[in-house]
């Protein structure tokens, strides 16, 4: 399984103290277990280290922000960088066609996208590396993962799924519903609706079957020197929401979006 970490916007839900020029995932407001200050990209690419998908992860970024990240991970890290600042659309689009052109990822490999800014422990990792066998079983074009809801948000999305097959540890998806009145929200648990965590996998064959729909190139230096040519739009709009057949993996543990 190959992984992309989205760590491209400035996350400004922080300001003051993050901004354009000082994005929230690098500044040190967590603690790790030794009790040290920590990033939320530290902090992550450690979890991710600790359960062997460190290796097999690239990250997705903007060029104003690949200093930061050498700073606090190393240069070795693979970074795949935007000419600009766009929508998670086309960086999703420039990783696919960067494991398709540069590390020649087979089309049938199993591609995992997560944001930099989830706060889970460890076995949250553990479910997403599961996501690979989801898709297999189930044939769909994407499998998700759902946080089973601990209160009736109306800050996040929803995963609407089909009624619980007992047989299997995963449910079709019927729908979305994003940031509902409360109301709504406690109407949708009791329809055992789950959190929209933004993360999902897929075959990379599916967003390069896209690219080919579009008319556009899977060629990772070609696709860079054209990225305007992308729609600059969420991936939730441009590919989830217009996807027939998806699935979604519950995962009952803690998880806070920051």
């Amino acid at each position: 399984m190959n992984i992309v970490l989205l760590s491209g916007g400035s996350g400004k839900r922080l300001w003051p103290l993050s901004n354009d020029a000082r994005s929230k995932q690098f500044l040190k407001v967590l603690e790790n277990s030794a009790g040290e200050k920590v990033s939320m990209l530290e902090r992550i690419w450690s979890q991710l280290t600790s359960v062997g998908l460190a290796e097999s992860t690239v990250i997705a970024t903007s060029k104003g922000q690949v200093d930061m990240i050498n700073n606090q991970l190393g240069s070795s890290v693979p970074l795949i960088i935007e000419p600009k600042r766009r929508d998670t659309f086309p960086a999703i689009a420039l990783a696919a066609a960067y494991l398709y052109t540069v590390k020649k990822v087979n089309i049938n490999e199993v591609v995992a996208v997560l944001p930099v800014d989830s706060y889970v422990n460890d076995y949250f990792f553990e479910k997403i590396k599961e996501l690979k066998r989801v898709l297999n079983e189930s044939q769909t074009k994407l499998a998700l993962i759902g946080v089973k809801p601990t209160y009736p948000s109306v800050k996040y999305g929803y995963i609407i799924p089909q009624p619980i097959d007992k047989q299997k540890d995963y449910l079709k998806v019927l729908g979305f519903r994003e940031k509902p009145s409360e109301q709504e929200a406690e109407t949708l648990i009791q329809k055992n609706a789950l959190w929209n965590c933004g993360v999902f996998a897929f075959k990379l064959e599916y967003i390069l079957s896209i690219l080919d729909q579009k008319g556009l190139t899977k060629n990772y230096y070609q696709l860079i020197k054209n990225y305007d040519q992308l729609p600059n739009i969420s991936f939730d709009y441009e590919v989830v929401e217009k996807t027939i057949g998806m699935t979604v993996l519950p995962y009952k543990g803690s998880w806070k979006d920051l």
